[in-house]
């Protein structure tokens, strides 16, 4: 089957998607898209299965300052995102002390909409296009 049903749970894609909501994942989409919604495995955790936002592609330099997302050096506009007033996780330094990561070959950067309360590659790192479950096509 091409489909799988999956219930949110959890707070890390509000206010995009609610704990509680159903949705399909296309488990055999050939492309993936920046701004695309996925379900994959976790790097980290085996088994454990996230639902996030892709924000990086491969090739893609990401930084994060003062709670906005910069790719390529343009700063992105995410109309999802929740809005926050205290920025402190926001205001996230990656790893190299430019404060910019470029993502590998083979790999995405996601994010939550939520990002003061999601665990995503800010914390695990790049997500290997292996561990990709599928891509979120619709939610009830």
């Amino acid at each position: 089957m091409n489909f799988s049903l999956v219930k949110i749970e959890g707070v890390s894609m509000l206010p995009t998607l609610h704990t509680g909501e159903y949705g399909m994942i296309y488990k055999r989409a050939a492309r993936y898209e920046r701004g695309d919604i996925i379900s994959f495995y976790s790097p980290d955790t085996p088994n454990a299965e996230y639902i996030k936002r892709i924000v990086g592609l491969p090739g893609d330099r990401i930084e994060i300052e003062s709670g906005s997302l910069y790719i390529n050096g343009e700063k992105k506009k995410e109309q999802y995102l929740r809005q926050e007033k205290n920025l402190a996780r926001l205001n996230y330094s990656l790893e190299d002390s430019s404060g910019v990561k470029t993502v590998p070959q083979g790999k995405i950067f996601v994010l939550g909409d939520n990002r003061l309360h999601s665990r995503d590659s800010r914390d695990f790192g790049f997500v290997d296009v292996s561990n990709i479950i599928g891509k979120w096509v619709v939610h009830f």
